[in-house]
């Protein structure tokens, strides 16, 4: 193995042209994917807040008591489901009503202090805000027979969930066209590497080397410009992080997490080097066999 790394470096050296070229086209390729993972992860907390935010509004039948509705208000509470849930009078609905559209007072003065129903304002747990999750709960409230309506904005927390997955099917194929893109480009140029020395491989082959002692310092070197190009995409991440995403959440501000727009987390940071070191290891290792082939 040290044989192999000591002929990698020295072939490294030789064409290092060509090795910062193979390195870029796959530290590109890491940076796109990166990117793409960065909008996901933080599109993911913006939908996220947006769930948290949604709210069942639960309206009592018109004959509903005071003691009716402190027993269902006290009863919802108890739910494994329910986070909070807040008890909104008639007469706080019409207050409401009021102060944010002051041209239908009179209009509520006319039909009295009942015009609107009394209401609980209900707030789910996180794993209870799925559309299916949502419709359970609606369903529950429904089949009680207290509630005339029930309001909890279905179509919009499908269509962000829907958004998220349209968006997640979207990368798995953008990554997937990347990631051969940079398998072709980066095994081209490996194979002008591998061109260019021929006439060692030649000499090699003819004096008995096995085709794994020819191929074994070109896998080294593939493997050492996949772990460039990370350490490079790393960078270039971090930088894009602090500058352009952060300057896009103070232009448009959205609901993010206290620590404002976040960066990826080891688990996908250690995926992506390990792409760069196979994209690079697996182009090498098909230039090699092309060339190799043809000496057969």
């Amino acid at each position: 193995m040290n044989g192999a790394l000591g002929r990698a470096l020295r072939g490294l050296r030789e064409h290092a042209y060509l090795a910062a070229v193979s390195a870029g086209v796959i530290a590109a390729a890491l940076v796109l994917l990166g990117v793409y993972g960065l909008v996901v992860l933080n599109l993911e907390a913006v939908v996220s807040g947006w769930q948290q935010d949604v709210h069942v509004s639960a309206y009592f039948v018109a004959t509903a008591t005071a003691e009716e509705t402190a027993a269902a208000r006290s009863e919802l509470a108890g739910r494994p489901e329910v986070l909070k849930v807040e008890l909104v009078t008639a007469e706080q609905a019409a207050a409401w009503m009021k102060e944010r559209m002051p041209e239908v007072e009179p209009m509520l003065a006319e039909l009295g202090p009942t015009a609107l129903p009394a209401s609980l304002e209900i707030t789910l747990k996180d794993g209870y805000t799925s559309p299916a999750a949502m419709d359970a709960f609606a369903a529950s409230l429904q089949a009680s027979g207290r509630f005339g309506e029930i309001d909890y904005g279905r179509e919009w927390v499908e269509r962000a969930s829907g958004f998220l997955r349209t968006l997640k099917l979207l990368g798995a194929v953008l990554g997937t066209i990347l990631v051969l893109a940079a398998l072709f480009l980066v095994g081209n140029t490996i194979h002008l590497v591998v061109y260019a020395r021929r006439d060692e491989l030649e000499i090699l082959r003819l004096v008995g080397a096995t085709d794994g002692y020819i191929l074994a310092p070109f896998v080294v070197e593939g493997a050492l410009e996949g772990l460039v190009a990370s350490a490079f995409a790393l960078v270039i991440l971090e930088v894009v992080h602090r500058g352009v995403l952060s300057r896009l959440h103070d232009a448009v501000p959205v609901t993010f997490d206290e620590g404002g727009l976040q960066f990826l987390p080891a688990g996908p940071l250690v995926a992506l080097v390990l792409v760069g070191v196979m994209i690079g290891v697996l182009a090498s290792w098909v230039a090699v066999q092309r060339f190799l082939a043809r000496l057969a």
